[in-house]
């Protein structure tokens, strides 16, 4: 006598069969190079690209970059006359408002400097190398920021700064009065 199967038995194994055919083309089609052919270049030099900005441009890139690096405990704003960071501190319980006024400048390796001219807690005006001493000791920050309190200013490391998928920045001018800041930015072609 012949035993009938249910349904059930054959789309169960029609299932396991679907299964296993999609594992193994999945596997082919991992294991198959890729066709595409690239034209390579030979080039010692890196590639460059200039990038010119003006005062809202760079206030803009700064407040997201600032917003994903800090978490938005930081505030950066280029004016006209100078450059102003802002955040809260904590001080015996209370929270202050500090504000640094700095004059950026461009360095030869295309680094940038700003040197602090007036620092502020509240409405307060501090001693620039000694509320620069205490910033220093409380700054938990991207590493490419250096204070100096000794030479009263803040070193920005681009370099380290901006290095993402091989592209960094190197600053060209920062000219505050004309309202042009020019960078370049650098990719490390592969050799």
């Amino acid at each position: 006598m012949k035993k009938h199967r249910s349904i059930w038995f054959w789309l169960f194994w029609l299932l396991v069969i679907a299964i296993l055919s999609a594992g193994a083309y999945t596997t082919y089609l991992a294991m198959v190079p890729t066709r595409t052919a690239f034209s390579t270049t030979k080039n010692a030099d890196n590639t460059k690209i200039d990038l010119t900005l003006n005062r809202d441009q760079l206030n803009a890139l700064s407040k997201t970059y600032l917003t994903n690096e800090s978490k938005g405990k930081y505030s950066l704003s280029v004016n006209a006359d100078n450059v102003t960071a802002q955040t809260t501190v904590t001080i015996f319980g209370q929270k202050m408002d500090a504000k640094l006024t700095m004059d950026p400048q461009t360095t030869s390796d295309g680094n940038i400097v700003m040197a602090v001219k007036k620092v502020e807690l509240g409405k307060l005006d501090l001693p620039v190398n000694v509320a620069m001493g205490y910033i220093k000791s409380m700054y938990s920050g991207p590493k490419g920021v250096t204070i100096q309190p000794d030479q009263q200013q803040i070193s920005l490391d681009l370099a380290k700064l901006t290095k993402k998928n091989g592209w960094t920045l190197q600053a060209d001018e920062l000219n505050l009065k004309d309202n042009r800041f020019t960078f370049t930015g650098v990719m490390q072609n592969a050799q």
